[in-house]
C-alpha cells in the first residue's frame, strides 16, 4: 500500500481520522495521503497542525475537494491516483448518535470495491499488536483481498486471531480455509453465534484487538446495508458498533 484516500464530510470534525491515517500510513510504509472533503478549508480548520505532523511522519499529503457527485468522484480519484486504501470515519462513541456510518462512509463501504479501513471519532494510533479478523467461511473468493491485511500484519509485526462465527446458515465446508488466510492466522477461535456480530461482542474482551477486520458481504455483515429497498447507506449502531478501527475487505466470501 502507498497511497491512502481519506474522504470526509468537513476536516475540522474528521481532523482525527486525518491524523490517524498519517500515523498509519507511516507505519505501514505509505508514501501520499490524499484528503478531499465537501468545503473550502478554512482558517478554524486546523490545517496547519495536520501539515506539521504530515511532515514530522514524512508523509505526503495533498488536499482536494469533491466534485459533482461524491462516490463517483472518490471512483475515479481511486483510479486515477491508484489508490490503495480509502480512511473513513465512523460515528463512535457519541452515545447522542445513533448511526456506526454516516451515509458517505456507508456509500464507500457499499459502492467501491476498495479496502476500507473506518477510524472512530477522536480515535489516535497507537500502534497495532493484535488485529480481529472475524469470519462466517474460511473461504475467501478474492486473495487480493487479504492484501491490505497482510501488509498490514508484516509492517506492524502484529498478530491475527481469526474468530470463525458459525451462523444458522453455516456449511461443512465453511470449515475449509483458504491457504493464505491460514498463513496469517496466529490464534483461532470458533464461536455459534445469530450473527458475525454477535460473535465478535462475544470474544472482544477475550481477544482484545487492536484492530478489526471483516469482509463485505451481501449477507451477514452490514446486512441491511446492502438492502435495494431503501437509498438509506447508514449503519445503526444496534446493528454494528465497533469502538476500535475497522478494515472492511473487498471480495465476498
Amino acid at each position: 500500500m502507498k497511497t491512502f484516500l481519506v474522504p470526509i464530510s468537513s476536516l475540522r470534525e474528521k481532523k482525527a481520522t486525518i491524523l490517524y491515517a498519517i500515523d498509519y500510513a507511516k507505519a505501514v510504509g505509505a508514501e501520499m495521503i490524499y484528503g478531499i472533503q465537501l468545503h473550502e478549508i478554512e482558517e478554524e480548520d486546523h490545517l496547519e497542525d495536520i501539515m506539521a505532523h504530515a511532515k514530522q511522519q514524512d508523509i505526503a499529503i495533498n488536499f482536494r475537494f469533491f466534485e459533482g457527485d461524491n462516490l463517483d468522484y472518490i471512483k475515479e480519484f481511486c483510479a486515477d491516483y491508484n489508490v490503495d486504501l480509502i480512511v473513513a470515519s465512523a460515528n463512535t462513541p457519541k452515545t447522542s448518535d445513533t448511526k456506526f456510518l454516516d451515509n458517505l462512509s456507508g456509500s464507500i463501504v457499499k459502492k467501491t470495491d476498495m479496502p476500507v479501513l473506518l477510524i472512530p471519532e477522536n480515535f489516535e494510533y497507537k500502534g497495532l499488536n493484535n488485529v480481529l479478523t472475524a469470519i462466517k467461511s474460511g473461504l475467501v473468493d478474492e486473495s487480493a483481498s487479504l492484501k491490505p491485511l497482510e501488509q498490514m500484519l508484516i509492517e506492524t509485526k502484529a498478530e491475527m486471531t481469526l474468530l470463525q462465527v458459525k451462523t444458522p446458515s453455516y456449511l461443512p465446508e465453511d470449515l475449509m480455509f483458504d491457504k493464505d488466510l491460514a498463513i496469517l492466522t496466529s490464534k483461532y477461535y470458533s464461536s455459534e453465534n445469530a450473527t458475525l456480530y454477535q460473535g465478535v461482542l462475544e470474544y472482544i474482551h477475550v481477544i482484545n484487538p487492536d484492530l478489526i477486520c471483516v469482509f463485505r458481504r451481501k449477507r451477514g455483515f452490514f446486512e441491511k446495508l446492502w438492502s435495494d429497498v431503501t437509498l438509506d447507506h447508514t449503519v445503526d449502531k444496534a446493528d454494528f458498533e465497533s469502538r476500535v478501527p475497522l478494515l472492511v475487505l473487498k471480495g465476498e466470501q
